[in-house]
């Protein structure tokens, strides 16, 4: 990444974006990043660095705009969280996070005929629930988080548009100990209380959080990507195989019944339909494009993110 223009990140706090900034900070370390936050004297504060800290409120529209300056890429990882009890609010909430950001910063480009590169996350649930394998050429599912991420995307490529090109990153259940989904697993399995969810079945498309991060990096880097990548290991496991390799990585036992798919939507609501979903995804583009994931198995990359 020779490159030394500013980066700007959004969802930096986050646990793609803190693993992606101190990556950055280690392998390049004189390039300035900015971030966008609703605390950015507090956020500036605790990252350091070359980091610059900005304001923003996506849902009252504001954003300082000092910092796009000098910017030649920005990354998106801003998103309201979709592992919670789902309202018609927090529904409100999970798209305007996502694509009510990206209007924000397009409208901002467009006032300071500004053209940057977009790489924005995205997810898999574009493709719906399905246990048929799916590359980035198979058409988006229904529901609403298939429709949100449609729109996610959709407003990637209009920022895009204005010049900079756009790269969106397709991600699946990611692997790491710091956050995410293994964070809250961990103590219930760390107590031997581990067990599939529903009939077990359902496919589960991952990627290790290293792997995640070099994929930022080289669509940060390799100015040919462009367009939409599946950000997932090359092979995707059963809920059930998932559940059993991470009790077995713990070395605990996994005796336990599934928890039913009702018990689910009692908790969760209209969510359970994230918790449910399988999603049987290839990163078909990746591999052709040479990338090198460093955690193809589930195994491998469960025992390194247990491990730290």
């Amino acid at each position: 990444m020779a490159d030394n223009t500013p980066i700007l990140i959004t969802g930096a706090s986050g646990l793609v974006g803190t693993a992606l900034i101190q990556r950055l900070q280690q392998t390049h370390p004189g390039r300035p990043i900015h971030v966008l936050s609703r605390r950015p004297d507090e956020v500036e504060r605790s990252i350091g660095g070359t980091v610059r800290a900005f304001g923003w409120s996506p849902s009252e529209g504001t954003l300082d705009h000092e910092a796009l300056e000098g910017v030649g890429h920005i990354v998106h990882l801003a998103g309201e969280p979709v592992a919670q009890r789902w309202s018609a609010e927090t529904k409100q909430r999970i798209r305007d996070s996502r694509t009510g950001a990206l209007h924000l910063l397009k409208t901002a480009c467009v006032g300071a005929s500004f053209c940057p590169r977009i790489i924005s996350a995205s997810a898999v649930g574009l493709y719906g629930s399905a246990a048929d394998i799916k590359t980035e050429a198979s058409p988006a599912g229904r529901g609403f988080l298939a429709d949100v991420v449609q729109e996610w995307e959709d407003a990637a490529v209009g920022l895009g548009n204005l010049g900079g090109g756009h790269v969106a990153l397709r991600i699946g259940l990611v692997i790491s100990a710091n956050g995410g989904v293994l964070k809250r697993l961990l103590p219930i399995y760390r107590m031997g209380l581990g067990a599939p969810l529903a009939s077990g079945t359902q496919f589960q498309s991952w990627i290790h959080i290293d792997d995640l991060v070099n994929l930022f990096i080289m669509a940060l880097d390799r100015q040919d990507w462009s367009g939409a990548y599946n950000a997932v290991a090359p092979k995707a496991v059963s809920q059930q195989e998932f559940s059993q390799t991470l009790a077995e990585v713990l070395r605990r036992p996994h005796f336990f019944p599934n928890v039913p798919a009702s018990a689910l939507r009692l908790w969760f609501g209209d969510a359970a339909e994230a918790l449910l979903a399988s999603h049987n995804v290839h990163p078909k583009r990746l591999l052709e494009a040479g990338f090198k994931f460093q955690f193809p198995l589930l195994n491998a990359a469960l025992k390194n993110a247990v491990s730290h």
